[in-house]
């Protein structure tokens, strides 16, 4: 059966038009609507989970993440050719420039305000592999084994995995990450500019939770700062204070955060998408910059 027989018979919609972005559709359907059909490679019990955040957000009064649309007799997705697809409506937009300063701070803005709805989530019926909280403990040592197999110069950022492996153990950390199940936190799992849509009111829209799980939030926060402040620990500092002027973080954030920056993800991710060429594409600090890096983050504390 076509996909767009599936598409009318599971949400009772005609379509009138459609374009293909990467993996998803825009529709324009016969009643004016413009939606978006995104199909997930994951097993049924995953994307009810992703849903199930976007329904949260929306019961919350969140309105910069997508509705998800629902067919008639309570159909929630579709199910096409082994992919099960969500429909949601469509955010018009273009994607955030972070290279404006004043499009980043909005984006450190818009995560803590997602943030301060991004818990009281049961962890009932969630997959196990999308409760993720324990995770944290095993990040160090899977960054210091990726890091080892690779010659050169790099033992500087092996022992920034050997730091922030032993700040883990620390009993602020357990409490930290406690304090977050307990509170049914969720991360985003990839907050960056290309999962961003500039709206024509200049509000900044969540697109995609496709990478979600249950986690400490401060991973969401860790990972934009990584991004866009490479070992650059006063532009840290930038983006956390304006973080901080929508959620002030605890004690037990700032540990968190602390722990999490240490780590040298620039380098990991260059590895894991390039391989042995990974020294083409990025510039690694000097053992001085670095030193100087991981002294501005005693600051967060």
């Amino acid at each position: 059966m076509p996909l767009w027989t599936d598409f009318n018979k599971d949400f009772g919609l005609r379509v009138k038009r459609r374009k293909k972005i990467r993996d998803v559709y825009q529709v324009f359907t016969t009643t004016g609507r413009t939606l978006c059909y995104k199909p997930y490679k994951t097993g049924e019990d995953e994307v009810a989970f992703i849903r199930k955040l976007f329904v949260h957000l929306d019961n919350k009064g969140y309105r910069y993440t997508p509705k998800p649309v629902e067919g008639p007799g309570q159909k929630l997705w579709s199910f096409h050719r082994g992919q099960y697809w969500l429909l949601t409506n469509w955010v018009k937009g273009r994607s955030p420039n972070f290279t404006r300063e004043s499009e980043l701070m909005k984006g450190f803005r818009t995560l803590a305000k997602f943030h301060r709805l991004a818990e009281g989530v049961t962890a009932e019926g969630v997959p196990k592999g999308r409760i993720r909280y324990d995770e944290l403990y095993r990040r160090p040592g899977n960054y210091r084994s990726e890091i080892s197999r690779y010659g050169g110069s790099l033992d500087r950022f092996i022992d920034c995995c050997h730091k922030a492996e032993a700040f883990s153990q620390k009993p602020a950390i357990a409490s930290a990450l406690e304090t977050e199940r307990k509170a049914g936190a969720f991360s985003h799992g990839d907050y960056n500019y290309p999962n961003l849509v500039l709206d024509r009111s200049n509000h900044l829209h969540l697109i995609d939770l496709e990478n979600a799980s249950m986690n400490v939030r401060m991973i969401d926060l860790a990972h934009i700062l990584y991004r866009n402040y490479p070992w650059n620990g006063r532009g840290v500092l930038k983006g956390i204070e304006e973080y901080d002027r929508k959620r002030p973080l605890s004690a037990e954030d700032r540990h968190l955060l602390y722990m999490l920056l240490l780590l040298p993800y620039p380098l990991v991710r260059a590895m894991k998408q390039f391989g042995n060429h990974y020294p083409r594409h990025i510039e690694l600090p000097s053992s001085s910059r670095l030193s100087g890096y991981k002294k501005t983050l005693r600051k967060i504390l």
